[in-house]
Order: C-alpha cells, then structure tokens, then sequence
C-alpha cells in the first residue's frame, strides 16, 4: 500500500470511520499544502468542478474499496477494516502532519471547510462549475513549442502543470503510450485530458521504438540514440511532422513523454525541428 493510501485511511480514522467523499479530498488537498507533494506520497491536484481535485486519488479510493478497506454508503466513504497496522508503517513527522489537519478542521463544517479553500486558493476555482466562484481565468499560453516529460509526478500534477502553461493540447510522442501508473496509458491519459478540455492527440511514429532504448546508461548513449533517431526516423516522418507544426501553430501545444529532462528525451530533438519549421521558440514546462 502506498503512503498516500495510508493517509487516506487516517484522515478518515480521525473523523471517526466516516466522511464524505468531498470532505476527504479537501482534507487531503490540505494535507499537500502542508508537504512537498509527491516525494512525501501525498496527492497532487488540479482545479476542477469542485475545486482542487486528484483522478489518483479517486483511483485509490477505487481501489481501497476493492481491497475491502472501505465501502461507500450513500454519498459517505466508511472504513471496514482498522488500518492501525497500515498506518503504522507511516513516517512519524509525517503521520503528524496529517493528525495535525485533522485537529485543525475536526470542528469546521464541510461547508465552510469548501469555502476556506476557494478562499485561500483561487488557483483552483478556475474550473468550478458555479462560475460565480471562479476567481481567476484559464489562462492561454502564449505561441511556443511546449515540451513537457511526467516522469516523477502524477498524472494529476501533470494536468496542472498544463493548465497553468495555458496549453490547449497534449501531442503524445511515446511509441508505446503504456504506463505502469495510473493516469499515463493512452485511453486513461486522454479521456483525464479531454475531462479538463486539454485535446489529445497521439503521433507514435514520431517515438522511439522500445527495441532502441538499451543500454542506456550515460549521456553518450543517449546522445548516439538521438543521433539515430535523427537519422532514421525524423527523415521519414515528414507529414508528421508538419501535422504537429500545423498543430502548434493553431493552439498552444504540449510535446509529452515520459523523461522529466528533455535532454534525456528524443522530443527535445522533434521540438527543434517543429520550431525551425515554425520560428516558434521552445519552452520545456519541466
């Protein structure tokens, strides 16, 4: 079980075994704010109908119902099993951490609790579904070749790191868009991005074949797999190419694979060409 998981289950251990849905994401998101997210294993957000909102932790509360950890009662979320042999495993100052938002909110209605935090964090009104309630604007990113990797965070940060850039589009350039972690498969990636009005798209002739990516394991071996692919694929995707340039041009547009580094990743060598084709500059998000 993952610490975030571990988490959950003690946010809901303070509040007495049960709590709704909403009250526990927000809890959660607060508990983010207290923590470097995601090195201690606490969750991302993004702005969403109800404010600050994680698909990963919907996800793991999926799959914490699976495991028979919870059940879901009308719109309440109620433990089964005592997690004290789960939580046990959690880091001291961090398990504090998390009894501390308890405490401080154990007496504050889920109500005024929703309100506190569009209050304190207008960043993530911009997508609530009363409109009244948003307190900033969607921003557009100005005309660049964006390049964006999500090895490192969720697919949630992901997202957010998208909607604050002002990207429109995600260009997927993996060869095989599968990911072990939740969010990153391509069916699962595009239906989060189409959920938050970012479009998907996916150009796999534009990656790397698996096969390639051996032996790995210096700058000078990435540098000669570039070299090849330069060589060898570049040349022959041409229309493709100009399918994304075409693309970057209409709407800001993100290039996305897996390596945080872009030095580490063959878009960093497709965005130069899409900017020579485009005189757009390159802006990597990472």
């Amino acid at each position: 079980m993952f610490s975030r998981q571990r988490a959950i289950l003690r946010l809901l251990e303070n509040e007495g075994g049960t709590a709704s849905r909403l009250r526990l994401v927000k809890l959660a998101f607060l508990l983010s704010r207290e923590l470097d997210a995601p090195s201690t294993g606490v969750y991302q957000f993004l702005p969403y109908r109800r404010g600050p909102f994680s698909f990963t932790l919907y996800h793991d509360l999926r799959t914490l119902g699976s495991d028979g950890w919870i059940v879901e009662a009308e719109h309440d979320l109620k433990l089964v099993e005592a997690p004290h042999l789960e939580t046990a495993f959690l880091d001291s100052a961090f398990l504090s951490t998390v009894d501390g938002i308890s405490r401080r909110y154990r007496m504050v209605s889920t109500s005024d609790l929703i309100d506190s935090v569009y209050r304190h964090h207008p960043w993530f009104t911009m997508n609530s579904e009363f409109v009244h309630k948003r307190a900033v604007a969607r921003p557009v990113g100005l005309p660049a070749v964006y390049t964006v990797g999500y090895e490192g965070i969720m697919v949630d940060g992901l997202l957010d790191l998208l909607l604050h850039a002002g990207v429109q589009q995600l260009v997927d350039v993996r060869a095989n868009p599968i990911a072990r972690r939740y969010g990153f498969h391509k069916a699962t990636l595009k239906r989060l991005c189409e959920d938050v009005d970012i479009e998907y798209l996916h150009f796999p002739a534009l990656g790397i074949p698996s096969a390639w990516r051996t032996d790995l394991d210096s700058p000078e071996s990435y540098q000669r797999l570039f070299e090849r692919y330069e060589r060898e694929i570049l040349p022959c995707q041409q229309s493709s190419i100009s399918n994304v340039a075409k693309l970057v041009t209409e709407k800001p547009s993100a290039l996305m694979c897996m390596e945080a580094d872009h030095a580490c990743c063959h878009r960093s060598r497709l965005a130069a060409m899409v900017a020579s084709q485009t005189r757009l500059p390159i802006r990597e998000l990472r």
